[in-house]
């Protein structure tokens, strides 16, 4: 082999290593699943909110026609949602992942204020 071949080999190694160790994020089997608000929202109803291993998500309020979709990871002990515009939502998880609070005040805290928090409460495993 020459050189410039195994100088070639090298880089893409590293470059496989580098994907695979970036790939590998924290676990969302944990919080995986169907989760309903504990209150209704905004005067529409509930929240219905599924989270699937795989990084997708759902959000539906009852009284409305949309389903919001939007990405999803574990990151230390929150989750952070990624909508298509570009939101981030904080989320921490209690009870061992049976209840989130989501943090929908727009701006970073290390707790859910309370006047912009919804608590969701797990109804089922990942559907």
């Amino acid at each position: 082999m020459t050189q410039g071949f195994r100088k070639l080999v090298l880089i893409m190694g590293l470059a496989l290593v580098w994907l695979a160790a970036w790939g590998c994020g924290e676990s969302r089997a944990p919080f995986a699943g169907h989760y309903r608000s504990e209150a209704a929202y905004a005067g529409k109803g509930h929240i219905d909110l599924t989270l699937k291993e795989n990084g997708e998500a759902t959000w539906k309020l009852e009284q409305d026609p949309a389903t919001l979709k939007f990405k999803w990871k574990v990151e230390g002990k929150q989750l952070f949602m990624y909508t298509k515009e570009g939101a981030v939502l904080i989320v921490n998880p209690t009870e061992d992942g049976k209840k989130l609070s989501m943090d929908i005040s727009g701006s970073w805290h290390a707790s859910c204020p309370v006047d912009q928090c919804i608590t969701f409460v797990k109804v089922s495993g990942e559907r």
